[in-house]
Formats: structure tokens, C-alpha cells, sequence
């Protein structure tokens, strides 16, 4: 019996060249680490019925710290860090 997989998703072929930098909005630095902000949700929200602390992954500036807005999830039009 001959399994037969889906098609594929097409191949791109990228370049650095063709790609623009994301570089820090305070320092200009390139390189970034991953940092969590913990959003709380109330037990009337809460699917388990229990108030309860949501992570959410960023990134910050290796060098100076900062996190570009562009890195910063939104909640419609809210931004959902403080600062």
C-alpha cells in the first residue's frame, strides 16, 4: 500500500540580502533574548474556575534591555505592557 502525503508547501528560496534587519529602537543593537511577561487572569475568566498567572514570550534588547513595540503583543488596540 503506497501512503500519499499531502503537497507540500512551496519552497522559498530567501536570501539575507532580500531580508531587513530588526535592530533595537533604543540602541540600534541587533540581538535580542527571550523575556516573559505574566498576565493574571480572574477566576470568573479562568477555564479552570481558579485565578491564574498567563505567561506571554518577548524579546529584549541583549544589550540596553529595551522591547520594541513591534515585540509587544496587543489586545486590540491596547498594548499589553505597562511602560
Amino acid at each position: 500500500m503506497k501512503v500519499v502525503k499531502d503537497d507540500p508547501q512551496p519552497q522559498v528560496n530567501l536570501k539575507a540580502e532580500d531580508m531587513t534587519d530588526v535592530l533595537c529602537a533604543k540602541c540600534g543593537n541587533q540581538t535580542f533574548v527571550p523575556v516573559f511577561l505574566f498576565k493574571k487572569i480572574s477566576a470568573v475568566l479562568s477555564p479552570t474556575g481558579q485565578e491564574s498567572m498567563i505567561p506571554l514570550q518577548v524579546f529584549k534588547c541583549d544589550d540596553c534591555g529595551h522591547i520594541n513595540d513591534e515585540f509587544i503583543p496587543k489586545s486590540g488596540d491596547k498594548q499589553l505592557l505597562n511602560g
